[in-house]
C-alpha cells in the first residue's frame, strides 16, 4: 500500500513538472513570437508610400476619382494608408502590399551607349516599392534595385525616377527578356536595360554590371 501511494505522488510530481515545464516553454515561444512580429511591425512602420505612390495608388484604385476604392468601397486613403498600391481585394491585383517582401538586383541601364548613373538625390528613394538607395559606395547606390513588395514590375522604378524607357532592351542574367519593363526581377538578377543592338557592345555592357545585391 505503501508503495503504491508513493508511485501515486512520483506520478503526480512528474506530472507537476512536465506541465510547468511546457507552462515555461510556451510562454518563451508566445514571447519570442511576439518580439518577432513586434520587429517586423517596426521595420513596417519605418516606411511608408512616397508622393510618387500615393499618386500612383489612387490611378490604380480611385479611376473615377470619387475618394473610393473602386475594388472594396473603402475610403481610398485607408488602402494607401494599409500600404497598397492596388486593393488586395481586388482579383486582377498583382502587387502586394508594402513589406511583403524585400530582395534585390544588380543593374545598370545605357542609353545612346551612355551609363546612367543612379547616385544622385533625384534619384534616390522616389518609390518605397522599388528604390535605389543613398549609399556611401556609390557603384551600389547607383547599381542596386530594392523591391519591397511582391509582384511590383521595373516600370515602377523607371517611371518614378523619369526615365523613359520606350527604346530600351531588357537583359535578364544575360538573356533578352520579351516582357520588358514589365518585368518582375527575381533576387540577385542582374538587369540591362539598354538601346544598343550591336552584340559586342550589349555584352561589353552586361559585363559593367557590379555584384553588390548578394550582401543585402
Amino acid at each position: 500500500m505503501k508503495n503504491k501511494k508513493n508511485y501515486i505522488l512520483y506520478g503526480l510530481l512528474l506530472l507537476v513538472i512536465a506541465t510547468l515545464i511546457f507552462s515555461i516553454s510556451s510562454l518563451f515561444s508566445f514571447q519570442k513570437s511576439n518580439l518577432n512580429q513586434s520587429m517586423q511591425n517596426t521595420r513596417m512602420s519605418r516606411m511608408s508610400l512616397t508622393s510618387f505612390d500615393t499618386q500612383l495608388a489612387r490611378q490604380f484604385m480611385d479611376k473615377d476619382n470619387d475618394g473610393r476604392c473602386d475594388a472594396c468601397g473603402m475610403p481610398v486613403d485607408m488602402c494607401i494608408d494599409s500600404g497598397q498600391l492596388q486593393c488586395n481585394m481586388d482579383p486582377t491585383s498583382t502587387i502586394g502590399i508594402l513589406g511583403s517582401a524585400h530582395i534585390h538586383a544588380d543593374f545598370k541601364v545605357y542609353i545612346n551607349e551612355k551609363l546612367i548613373d543612379f547616385a544622385s538625390q533625384n534619384y534616390y528613394m522616389k518609390s518605397s516599392f522599388m528604390h535605389v538607395d543613398n549609399n556611401q559606395n556609390k557603384q551600389d547606390a547607383s547599381g542596386v534595385l530594392h523591391m519591397h513588395a511582391t509582384g511590383v514590375p521595373l516600370w515602377i522604378f523607371f517611371k518614378s525616377v523619369g526615365i523613359n524607357t520606350t527604346n530600351l532592351n531588357l537583359y535578364v542574367n544575360g538573356k533578352l527578356n520579351p516582357e520588358g519593363i514589365n518585368y518582375v526581377f527575381n533576387d540577385e538578377d542582374k538587369l540591362l536595360l539598354t538601346d544598343g543592338i550591336d552584340e559586342a557592345t550589349i555584352n561589353k555592357q552586361f559585363e559593367s554590371i557590379t555584384n553588390y545585391a548578394k550582401a543585402h
